[in-house]
């Protein structure tokens, strides 16, 4: 009797070790196909982070570039309103001596000097338009 029962334990823990032993491989198998699941996502990660930073990259150059584009500009717009806020004056005179305006006039509504002025009508108006004490001498 001491044999059937030595045996029937040994039965008992055998099986119990088999029925174990099966579940392990049961789970081990759902862990090795968790696993090349997550190991397939990771490189899909990876692949879409390489992406992520070449378009960076990318996304980098374009903005310098367009960085550099618009300091250009306003350079070359600076540039231009200084250029033009220096002419402005002088243009709306000659235009206007060219309308036959007077040395006062272009005084007072151009901002000239009076010499600024006797030049402009001297230039684009005439000599006898200026004033005349700085009517050019003639030689005899």
């Amino acid at each position: 009797m001491e044999l059937d029962l030595v045996t029937l334990i040994l039965g008992g823990t055998v099986l119990a070790l088999a029925t174990g032993l099966g579940l392990l491989l049961r789970s081990h198998r759902r862990l090795a196909v968790d696993c090349q699941r997550l190991e397939g996502e990771l490189e899909r990660v990876g692949q879409d982070l390489a992406g992520l930073c070449k378009s960076s990259v990318g996304a980098g150059d374009h903005l310098m570039q367009l960085e550099y584009r618009v300091r250009r500009l306003t350079e070359r717009q600076d540039q231009a309103e200084l250029r033009g806020a220096g002419d402005r004056p002088y243009s709306h005179a000659i235009q206007r001596v060219q309308q036959g305006a007077s040395a006062e006039t272009l005084i007072e509504e151009c901002g000239l000097t009076r010499g600024e002025a006797e030049l402009i009508l001297m230039l684009h108006g005439g000599l006898a338009e200026a004033s005349p004490d700085i009517a050019p001498r003639r030689r005899a």
